[in-house]
């Protein structure tokens, strides 16, 4: 394993403390492909059966704009959750990468929307959790991350300079 006080050690040895590292985040990985393609369906029907005249000519008030942020933001999360899960399966560190990039987004996007919600308590409640489930995700990821990339650091030769 790779020097623990040259690079960030591993955060967690297991993942839930009873799956390993490897099953656990390519369960997170399956958990937000499926909860990011329930958001974009879900909200692809909310716009649809909701707000169902919104591109018609006339129309003065639109539907809101949490929609259709919804299906986007959750179009790049079906994509990066898809690739974290690929990428536990192929052994690939680099797949994960658009997941680590893109949950401190979901974070600060669940933060601004708790201000545009005027502070609903049920909102709150389901946003903190949210929020507590990225910050659990990306951890978990991250140290998968960092076991990949320095699985073979003790195998490589060492570099002697004289």
């Amino acid at each position: 394993m790779a020097c623990r006080c040259k690079y960030f050690v591993k955060l967690l040895n297991k993942c839930c403390f009873c799956f390993t590292l490897r099953t656990g985040t390519l369960l997170l990985g399956c958990i937000f492909l499926t909860w990011f393609v329930y958001l974009c369906l879900g909200s692809a029907f909310m716009m649809e059966c909701i707000f169902p005249n919104e591109y018609q000519h006339g129309v003065k008030d639109g539907a809101p704009a949490a929609p259709k942020t919804t299906m986007v933001f959750s179009f790049f999360g079906i994509i990066a959750a898809a690739m974290v899960c690929i990428g536990v399966h192929n052994n690939n560190e680099l797949l994960f990468v658009p997941f680590l990039t893109l949950a401190p987004f979901y974070i600060i996007v669940h933060i601004v929307a708790m201000i545009l919600y005027s502070f609903v308590w049920i909102i709150i409640v389901l946003f903190v959790i949210t929020i507590v489930v990225l910050i659990y995700a990306w951890v978990v990821i991250y140290s998968y991350f960092t076991e990949l990339r320095y699985a073979y650091e003790d195998e490589l030769p060492q570099q002697t300079f004289i």
